[in-house]
């Protein structure tokens, strides 16, 4: 039986800071882009390299740290659902979530995926202009519906409603973000801010609005199916007590 509260519980509160975040990311990514692009046209030395590190794609700013960090915490929790669940109730399924948790954080940081489509690019469209139709997610699309297809009929089969609906919101609003808005980027190439600050904006927004209901969703099940195993390890995490030196 789950231990439901009536205030807002911790992964609520957890639910609301993170899209507020992305809010002020994603406002904080269009503006700067806006003002070093079109006001200063990207010659003002400083604008251009403090848009850059809030920029919602560049790998080394601070919004792709704070994702990096969403994933890494996406992998924790699944991993804790992971050991809390038995094998006939889903289990494995966490174990895959985790692990997808991992690899996107390592891709985040590494841009794994950045040099698989250069390099699919290359391969299939050499020397053509890249185009919502024309470009390399296309030939992966496919690949990406059905992993995410099986992993949300993995949930349905597997898991509770709420767990599943929350999982399925936030893996397609991502995938919306990840490889549809990016896919129609491309229409946009030479147009500096439409490309940068609005589509770029869009995409990162998606990205992490669909990667914090993902985290929630795994929130919301340990806090409503296994309460008192969470309570078991944040007090495990907890330092000790410091006792006072006897005089």
């Amino acid at each position: 039986m789950s231990n439901r509260i009536n205030h807002p519980s911790v992964s609520q509160k957890l639910l609301v800071y993170l899209l507020l975040t992305s809010l002020v990311l994603v406002m904080l990514h269009v503006l700067f882009k806006y003002i070093s692009i079109v006001i200063f046209d990207e010659k003002h030395g400083f604008l251009f390299e403090l848009s850059n590190r809030l920029d919602l794609n560049d790998e080394n700013s601070l919004p792709q740290w704070f994702t990096q960090v969403i994933f890494l915490v996406i992998a924790f929790l699944a991993y804790l659902a992971y050991r809390f669940t038995l094998v006939n109730e889903g289990s494995s399924l966490w174990l895959v979530i985790a692990g997808l948790g991992v690899l996107l954080s390592v891709d985040d940081v590494a841009t794994l995926h950045e040099f698989g489509l250069q390099n699919l690019h290359n391969t299939f469209f050499e020397d053509m202009k890249s185009t919502f139709l024309v470009n390399s997610w296309i030939l992966l699309l496919p690949f990406i519906v059905a992993g995410l297809g099986v992993l949300i009929y993995k949930a349905y089969r597997l898991l509770p409603v709420r767990t599943y609906g929350l999982i399925a919101v936030g893996g397609v609003i991502y995938v919306v973000g990840a490889v549809l808005v990016d896919s129609l980027t491309n229409n946009f190439l030479g147009r500096a801010f439409i490309e940068q600050g609005v589509m770029g904006g869009i995409e990162g927004g998606l990205q992490l609005i669909g990667s914090a209901v993902f985290l929630y969703a795994i929130a919301d099940y340990l806090e409503l199916y296994h309460r008192k195993q969470v309570v078991a390890v944040r007090n495990l995490l907890k330092p000790a007590p410091r006792s006072k030196a006897k005089v």
